[in-house]
């Protein structure tokens, strides 16, 4: 059984005034009795992003990424690792999924995004979670901040287990479901393409792309992930 804490007072504020800004909720811990949750949405792609980073992205009513209703495990979601590659330390930019203890921590939600604040080994990760109102997008944004004084070569790796199909299909056979999902790494525009073969004549196929952008910074070129 799942327990997710609802926020009664702030629909009630919605209700009251559409106009009326509600305050954002700040948690300094990703360790809550049950999590906290914050909702995303632009009325055909949602997203459900807890306090310590789990959660779940959807079209309608397809799951684009898997989760699971338990509140005692919230290891589902797209997440994003960090690895400092002289030191090999790797930690996530939120608490799940590699649970490392940062030295802080925050989540801030408020009805616009979501954010996270964390500090490991001198360095500062600050995650921006959107969905685009106009289009079916979900944009995360990361800054990274070297708060040392050396220089330090930082990976970032990207991470999702791709559904597109229905929850409840998924959760009967997840084995057999990934059978069906075929990617295609796209070099030129640093994008990974998946797709959801059909199963029958009459099926539709569903397609999605992720793809990942660095400004500010050199890079060196290193094989995309593919993530199915």
């Amino acid at each position: 059984m799942a327990f997710y804490r609802q926020i009664a007072e702030d629909i009630t504020a919605r209700k009251a005034s559409l106009s009326q800004k509600v305050a954002a909720r700040i948690f300094r811990t990703p360790n809550t009795p049950v999590p906290e949750v914050q909702l995303l949405s632009n009325g055909r792609y949602h997203v459900m992003i807890t306090n310590a980073g789990g959660g779940y992205s959807r079209w309608n009513d397809l799951a684009v990424t898997r989760w699971r209703e338990d509140s005692t495990r919230d290891n589902w979601g797209t997440f994003c690792y960090v690895r400092d590659l002289l030191t090999r330390e790797f930690w996530s930019t939120a608490h799940q999924p590699t649970l490392k203890r940062p030295e802080n921590y925050e989540a801030i939600f408020s009805d616009a995004r979501v954010e996270f604040r964390r500090r490991d080994h001198e360095i500062d990760t600050y995650t921006q979670i959107a969905v685009s109102p106009e289009d079916d997008i979900e944009l995360r944004r990361i800054r990274i901040t070297n708060r040392s004084r050396k220089q330090r070569e930082i990976d970032i790796t990207s991470y999702a287990e791709i559904v597109l199909a229905q929850p409840a299909a998924d959760a009967l056979h997840p084995a057999f479901g990934n059978l069906f999902i075929q990617t295609e790494i796209i070099r030129e525009h640093r994008t990974i393409l998946c797709t959801r073969r059909p199963r029958s004549q009459g099926e539709p196929a569903r397609w999605m792309f992720h793809m990942m952008a660095l400004h500010g910074t050199q890079s060196k070129e290193y094989p995309m992930r593919r993530i199915v």
